[in-house]
Formats: C-alpha cells, sequence, structure tokens
C-alpha cells in the first residue's frame, strides 16, 4: 500500500485507508487517515485542499483531489479525496440538446467543462430532445443514461480511470471473481422484495388531445403477486410501434423480484460498483452471479477487507426526464 499527497510519500504516516464507489455517485472516493507529528507539538506537512492524491496497491487505484482536511490537537488528520468526476457534481449549467445520444451529451458536457476524458461506450439511442434547466453536470448525464436505458434496455455506469472519465456498457459475462463460504466470505446477509416490483405498464403518448396509450401486462406476475401497474408520459413523437416496445422493455427491467445483498469478505482490489461476480452460500440459498452496486474497501495493518452490496439487477441512477 502507497499513498502520495502532491508528490510526497507519505504512506509511514498512514494508519488506514478507505477506497470506495457507487453505481449512484459519479466519483469514488478515497478517505486517509494518518498521524501528521512527530513530537506531538507541530504538524509534518501542511496539507492543502486541491491538491492531487494518488493511491497504490500493486498498481494505482485511485487518481483525484483532496476536497476535505479534519484535524485534531492530538496531529490526527483524514483526509477526503475524490477523483475527477466529482467536478460533474460541483458545475450546473443549462444546456439543450436535440437528437443527440447519452454518449453524445456526456462527451459535450465533460470536453465543455475540461473534464479529461478516457473511453466513452456508444449508448446507441438517439434522444430526441432533452433540455436542462439548472441542473448539475451529473444530473444532465443520469438523465440521458435513463431514457437510453428505458428505450434500448442498454445499462451503462459512469467511473473514472487514472483521472479520465469513463463511460462503459455493463453486461453479464462470465464472472471470475468469486466470493464463498470457507473461502474469503465472512459475512452475508440477504433480501428478496416485490416492494418495487411492476407487473403492469401503461405508456401515454400523442398529445392530451389526442393520447396513444399502450398497456403490457405479465400476466404469470399478476397472478402471483396481483398488478401493480407504472405510467409513464413518453415523448408525443413516439408512434405506436415505438410506445409498445418502450412499454415492454420498461415491464421487463420491472417485471422482476429483486434480491438484495451485504457481504463482508477479503479484499480484492479489481471488485468495485459495476462489477460482476459469482457469490456461493449454501445457508442463504445464494449460488449466482450479481452486480456490484457499491463497494468499499478498508486497508489497515497489511490486512485488506471490502463490504459490498450486491443485487440480481445493477442499481443504477435513475433519473428521469421531466420536461423544462
Amino acid at each position: 500500500m502507497k499513498v502520495i499527497y502532491d508528490n510526497y510519500d507519505i504512506t509511514d504516516l498512514v494508519r488506514s485507508v478507505e477506497w470506495s464507489g457507487d453505481l449512484q455517485q459519479v466519483a469514488r472516493t478515497l478517505t486517509v487517515t494518518l498521524i501528521n507529528t512527530a513530537n506531538g507539538i507541530s504538524p509534518l506537512l501542511a496539507f492543502k485542499n486541491g491538491k492531487i492524491i494518488r493511491f497504490f496497491d500493486d498498481k494505482e487505484l485511485f487518481r483525484g483531489f483532496l476536497f476535505k482536511i479534519d484535524k485534531n490537537q492530538a496531529g490526527e488528520v483524514t483526509l477526503t479525496c475524490y477523483d475527477a468526476n466529482v467536478y460533474l457534481l460541483k458545475n450546473a449549467d443549462t444546456m439543450k440538446f436535440v437528437k443527440k445520444k447519452a454518449s453524445e451529451i456526456i462527451k459535450h458536457i465533460c470536453s465543455t467543462f475540461k473534464i479529461p476524458i478516457g473511453p466513452i461506450a456508444d449508448t446507441g439511442y438517439v434522444i430526441p430532445k432533452h433540455i436542462f434547466r439548472e441542473k448539475t453536470l451529473a444530473e444532465m448525464s443520469f438523465t440521458a443514461l435513463t431514457t437510453t436505458r428505458k428505450h434500448n434496455g442498454r445499462r451503462f455506469f459512469i467511473s473514472n480511470n487514472l483521472g479520465k472519465f469513463t463511460l462503459a456498457e455493463m453486461k453479464v459475462p462470465n464472472a471470475k471473481l468469486i466470493i464463498e463460504s470457507g473461502r474469503n466470505l465472512l459475512s452475508l446477509s440477504v433480501s428478496e422484495s416485490i416492494e418495487e416490483t411492476k407487473t403492469r405498464v401503461k405508456v401515454i403518448g400523442g398529445t392530451d388531445k389526442k393520447p396513444v396509450t399502450v398497456t403490457v401486462q405479465n400476466d404469470s406476475l399478476a397472478r402471483q403477486y396481483g398488478v401493480m401497474q407504472h405510467v409513464e408520459r413518453a415523448d408525443e413523437k413516439l408512434n405506436k410501434a415505438q410506445l409498445q416496445k418502450l412499454a415492454s422493455q420498461l415491464l421487463k427491467d420491472m417485471g422482476k423480484v429483486a434480491t438484495d445483498m451485504t457481504l463482508e469478505s477479503l479484499g480484492i482490489n479489481e471488485i468495485t460498483a459495476g462489477s460482476v461476480i459469482q457469490v456461493y452460500n449454501k445457508m442463504t440459498g445464494i449460488n449466482g452471479t450479481y452486480y456490484v452496486n457499491s463497494d468499499t474497501h478498508h486497508y489497515e495493518n497489511g490486512v485488506h477487507t471490502m463490504s459490498l452490496n450486491i443485487s440480481s439487477s445493477p442499481n443504477l441512477a435513475e433519473v428521469a426526464y421531466e420536461e423544462a
């Protein structure tokens, strides 16, 4: 483990490090706890907000900026840092996009505010129109991705790699990262819920004077759980076939029993929010592939552990578009 502050190696001062992320957030967080004194009287370093912080564990895992400094009379210091994606939260603007993909919207946003860009996946769906008024760049990005997901079913997540914004499609490959009892699993709790399940979806298009309505239902789920209907207003320019496709995609996404899990295990640096992993535990009956929604890695005294929230479907940020 190594921590670099503004080109100074401060590893010997560090007590512990937490490195975390969440699919609901645009930026990952690094929290460093350290002792900044040799004599208990004066500090060794004068930490300043805005400086670059880097964290290594075999390889560089985090590169970001110091945003908060907490310190006390005993010389104990906690540094809170975020990667460069934090500037999507720290900036707001008014923008209009016509016939643009979410990937094109995000590229424009990052370029305008000089946020370094890495690989950006092509999101495919062309959004007819999105007008954003006094919205943060994060809200704009999540809204465009939510609209895309509703229309083509493709899921994308935001991350940052060594200082550069990235957008990747979330797929389900053969998960090679495994957590199981008797190997690396420390604890596991499981929740299965139909609280957010929908068995019927109604989509309303057209105009107020000439509405076009499409309704689709999962008969099997409706018999099992009852009718639970979602209603959504769609772009008035969509034809009936497009409304049917949208309704079917919404029902596919919403017509599921949610399986949500929290686990603790020995740490694996490759497992972060957006990862796909395999989990095996006989007591809870968990045996399969799951998405990582959030992760917190803890490093202290040479021991690396992690806490994960995982689920059968990724818990991506949902920001519905509202006509400005």
